[in-house]
């Protein structure tokens, strides 16, 4: 399932590489009630996954990736070792990865922590967890503007 365009809202594209319709269209509902579903492409396995973020060509849609949205326990390919490829990629390696897992293996969550996951999720994804990680990502809601501090004239003593 792939998102069209939307006229409203911040350009950003998403990848979610999520096997659970259900957790998808969550996904897709809270992207569009904060105008952010301007692109949103879905993988249900790692391996598509990974073939397409290694495949973008300069230039490309999704190019400009906001985040990438992943869940643990996937078929074939295991979030992890796709989330270890996703680091070793130069093109999309600093993109804000978001876990989405009902894993409660103490070495996943330290894994993810190891390679710099943006927010960890647990499953049942709720509204209040999605909106918090959504709201703590760089590049998804604009800046806080905060003016440059002002130099002192004075001269000191």
């Amino acid at each position: 399932m792939d998102i069209p365009p939307s006229l409203h809202g911040p350009a950003i594209s998403v990848v979610v590489v999520e096997d659970n319709e259900d957790d998808q269209e969550l996904l897709v509902r809270q992207l569009r009630r904060r105008n952010l579903a301007n692109h949103v492409r879905f993988f249900s396995n790692g391996k598509e996954a990974l073939k397409f973020l290694s495949e973008l060509p300069p230039p490309a849609p999704f190019i400009d990736l906001t985040a990438i949205f992943l869940d643990l326990k996937l078929p074939g390919m295991n979030g992890i070792k796709l989330l270890q490829e996703i680091r070793r990629m130069p093109r999309v390696q600093n993109i804000p990865v978001i876990i989405m897992t009902a894993s409660l293996d103490p070495k996943d969550f330290e894994a993810c922590l190891e390679l710099k996951v943006a927010a960890f999720i647990p499953k049942p994804v709720t509204f209040d967890l999605f909106t918090a990680a959504l709201t703590h990502l760089p590049y998804v809601l604009p800046p806080v503007y905060s003016p440059p501090p002002t130099q002192s004239t004075a001269r000191p003593d």
